[in-house]
């Protein structure tokens, strides 16, 4: 549907999967990315919005890992007309394009994701079923994303303060009793402020509530660097 046309159909997919193209435009640029303030973000966004009138459905290929290649392909072009840059691009972004025209990459990437079509399904069942566990607690993907810290020492502190979180049972206990974390008693625990917890909250709940539930591929961007 929201390729047929419908602006609101296609505008509501795009908000679904911001997280989903912001860890892909980070995961290319081996830096965080914050929507509205850094290009890769906004490029991202352009590259889905391109994916979606793009994407054949006819060849039984996994529509993200479409998007993916096609969020990639961007920020190479990218990468590649910023002169300041010319000497950055990220190696994760070259990999396989060197003797390839667009169009060729295009293609073996396409020719590929049969194979990942499972993988891709599991994961975007994974973000579908995170979006519905964060309403439960009055949060959207949107107000995660402006929670996670910018610098990426603060986000390994808050990852870190998470994973004591998902460790102690009566914290747990009291976020599903309550739907709110003890930020005061984690505060004193983990020797993290409560203005900085409060402040990175939306953004640890839902690192907690991927470490303790069945997100094996949302679990992947929490790992130890």
């Amino acid at each position: 549907m929201a390729k047929r046309g419908a602006p609101e159909a296609r505008e509501r997919l795009i908000q679904d999967y911001t997280p989903f193209i912001l860890a892909i435009a980070a995961k290319v640029s081996g830096r965080y990315i914050r929507l509205g303030e850094d290009d890769e973000g906004s490029i991202g966004l352009l590259a889905f919005n391109e994916a979606i009138d793009a994407y054949n459905d006819r060849k039984g290929n996994s529509f993200l890992k479409f998007s993916e290649l096609v969020i990639r392909r961007r920020l190479l072009d990218f990468y590649r007309h910023e002169q300041r840059r010319q000497q950055e691009i990220p190696l994760t972004v070259l990999e396989g394009t060197e003797t390839e025209t667009q169009g060729q990459l295009l293609d073996r990437l396409q020719e590929s994701q049969a194979a990942a079509s499972e993988e891709e399904l599991e994961r975007r069942e994974e973000i579908i079923a995170l979006k519905a566990h964060l309403a439960e607690y009055g949060v959207s993907f949107r107000e995660v994303a402006l929670a996670c810290p910018r610098h990426r020492d603060a986000r390994l502190r808050a990852i870190k303060v998470a994973k004591q979180i998902a460790a102690t049972p009566a914290w747990l206990l009291a976020l599903d009793e309550r739907k709110t974390l003890p930020l005061s008693e984690i505060a004193r625990k983990v020797g993290v402020s409560r203005k900085t917890l409060e402040r990175q909250r939306k953004y640890i709940l839902a690192v907690v509530l991927v470490l303790r539930g069945e997100f094996n591929h949302l679990k992947e961007y929490f790992r130890e660097p």
